[in-house]
């Protein structure tokens, strides 16, 4: 018997292959969004994205370099042609601060109370009730709405995509790019090579540093002529006759202080040409590694002279921290802080802040001592009353300074102000003067004159004849100049008519410069002419007080009793046959 076929069989199978096909498509889409494909790209129908009421931020797609204007084509989406922006949307609005520009044309910030979307576009009521619109938005926090607000602007830093602009990012308005908008005011942009400086490959771009150089002290006095300083380095110099190594002995000298790195270290090819007698002359390609400073235009010089001389430069960073609510050291009671000099102040020249700096350090040296000590030595306290005066003579480092060691409020610096009125200065050989290297500053001194005659004989004097006179006998003595002062001894550093030469070997010996009396300089010029031994009797010191007292009234000039060589000879009278002759003795035979 034939079998009959199912009437359920056509649809059984239909049915099988609408599971097989529904649970294949299921896996596939599944192994797809598991793979983070959107589920609208794999949709075979057509989905609208769900827009989201936002506010919009200009935001660059690309990398922008620091010191460099922002352009468009950073902003603008090359695939889109339209400028990249971040959404945020309109329910964290609340509580942002907004700004808009004010009546009177400058920002004006308030919080956001409410932002909504209506059919005319959004807009946000503000604190105080203002409402505006999207297109009135120039800030919404710190980042910037509109895109003409950033176009054109310097960027401080390397700019990284998918981030808003803030006011912090650029320089101010009309800054040009490149290093000479990078630069502050006041400084300059030094590039120099990074072997140079040690620890400049761990530091980051916009960091402040101070470079601190340790020079050799045979080169110590080099560096100071070459930065303008007068401090007395040549002091610091070791003898060149003793055993120890001056290349390895060095001095810390801060060459400059709150330096900032513009570019931190690059490499850069250099090209320089070889030759060989094989290979002739070729070109080769040296990788250099370069960093670029903003130093203050006074540290300038000391930072150029430091590396031509070969010194060791230390990159000091200095904290990028906040300062804490810690209150500095106070000094303790019943005690006062005195500033001391860093370094040797010279005579007659102004006295600046950076006096009272530690050469190394740059920061004011103070001792604490009791009060009542500082005011029975007449100490100086208050750095203001320092700063701007004029010393009278050298002072010494880490002492304090009295005010009898400064000259008068308003005294102009150098010798000029140096010269006490009614007197001019006389510039005197120090050879010519017995004892010229060992007067000090403020001397009061007397000056006579000794010099030998040419006549060797007595002629006729007295009736004598064929006298023969030592030279201790024909040696006569003057009063030259009377109450003559030591402005400015020979062994001081601050002597302008020492001899500071490079090229100079051995350096001439600096002139004794004294201040005398007008009526005094022809006869102290005759006796330095003719070549007059000159010897000083120093005066005994006396106070300001006395000394104004004695220039009110009239001195009285020191009499000079003249020698007179035959007054202590003795005479022999001699007669052969009718002739007659004399004979002149010592009073000592």
């Amino acid at each position: 018997m034939q079998k009959q076929k199912s009437p359920f069989g056509f649809a059984k199978i239909l049915l099988t292959l609408v599971l097989a096909t529904i649970v294949i498509g299921a896996g596939i889409a599944g192994s797809l969004w598991a793979a983070g494909v959107p589920v609208e790209k794999i949709a075979f129908w057509k989905t609208e994205p769900e827009q989201v009421a936002a506010i919009t931020l200009p935001m660059n797609w690309k990398p922008i370099q620091a010191y460099t204007k922002v352009r468009r084509d950073d902003l603008q989406d090359p695939v889109t042609g339209k400028i990249n922006r971040i959404n945020v949307p309109l329910s964290k609005v609340a509580g942002m601060s907004a700004s808009i520009v004010g009546p009177d044309g400058e920002l004006v910030t308030q919080p956001v109370k409410m932002a909504e979307k209506t059919d005319a576009g959004i807009i946000l009521q503000l604190q105080d009730g203002t409402v505006i619109t999207q297109q009135q938005l120039v800030k919404l926090g710190k980042a910037f709405t509109q895109s003409s607000d950033i176009i054109g602007r310097v960027v401080k830093t390397d700019k990284s995509p998918g981030f808003a602009f803030a006011e912090t990012n650029f320089f101010e308005r009309g800054t040009p790019s490149g290093l000479a908008g990078a630069t502050p005011a006041g400084m300059r942009a030094m590039t120099l090579e990074a072997e140079q400086l040690a620890g400049v490959h761990r530091i980051s771009m916009g960091e402040q540093i101070d470079l601190v150089a340790n020079i050799p002290l045979q080169k110590l006095n080099r560096f100071e002529r070459s930065t303008g300083s007068r401090l007395p380095g040549a002091e610091l110099v070791t003898d060149t006759t003793s055993g120890r190594n001056q290349e390895k002995e060095t001095t810390a000298r801060l060459v400059a202080r709150q330096a900032i790195v513009l570019t931190p270290v690059v490499k850069r090819v250099s090209t320089e040409t070889s030759s060989s007698l094989s290979q002739g002359k070729k070109l080769l390609n040296v990788p250099v590694e370069e960093v670029v400073l903003a130093v203050a235009a006074e540290d300038v010089a000391a930072v150029t002279a430091a590396l031509e001389l070969g010194a060791t430069v230390n990159v000091l960073v200095r904290s990028g921290r906040l300062k804490s609510d810690e209150v500095s050291p106070t000094v303790p009671e019943g005690m006062v802080a005195v500033p001391i000099p860093g370094q040797r102040l010279l005579a007659y020249q102004t006295i600046r802040t950076g006096s009272f700096e530690d050469p190394a350090t740059a920061y004011v040296r103070t001792i604490n001592v009791p009060s009542q000590t500082a005011e029975t030595s007449n100490w100086i306290t208050d750095l203001s009353e320092l700063v701007g005066r004029v010393p009278r003579h050298d002072l010494p480092a880490t002492v304090p300074i009295r005010e009898e060691d400064l000259m008068p409020f308003g005294t102009a610096p150098g010798l000029s102000g140096a010269t006490p009125p009614g007197r001019v200065l006389f510039f005197l050989e120090p050879e010519g003067l017995v004892g010229a290297h060992a007067f000090e500053f403020g001397q009061h001194l007397d000056l006579v004159a000794s010099r030998i005659t040419d006549d060797a004989s007595g002629g006729n004097r007295g009736g004598f004849t064929n006298v023969t006179l030592t030279k201790a006998q024909r040696t006569r003595v003057e009063p030259i100049a009377e109450d003559v002062i030591v402005v400015m001894p020979v062994h001081s550093p601050a002597n302008p008519t020492l001899n500071k030469g490079m090229l100079s070997k051995q350096p001439a010996a600096a002139k004794l410069i004294i201040a005398v009396h007008p009526d005094q300089v022809a006869q102290l010029e005759y006796a330095v002419a003719i070549g007059a031994g000159l010897r000083a009797t120093v005066r005994s010191g006396i106070t300001a007080t006395e000394e104004k007292e004695l220039s009110e009234t009239p001195t009285r000039r020191v009499k000079m009793r003249r020698y007179d060589p035959l007054s202590e000879a003795k005479r022999t009278d001699i007669f052969i046959g009718g002739s007659h002759e004399s004979q002149l003795f010592g009073a000592n035979r």
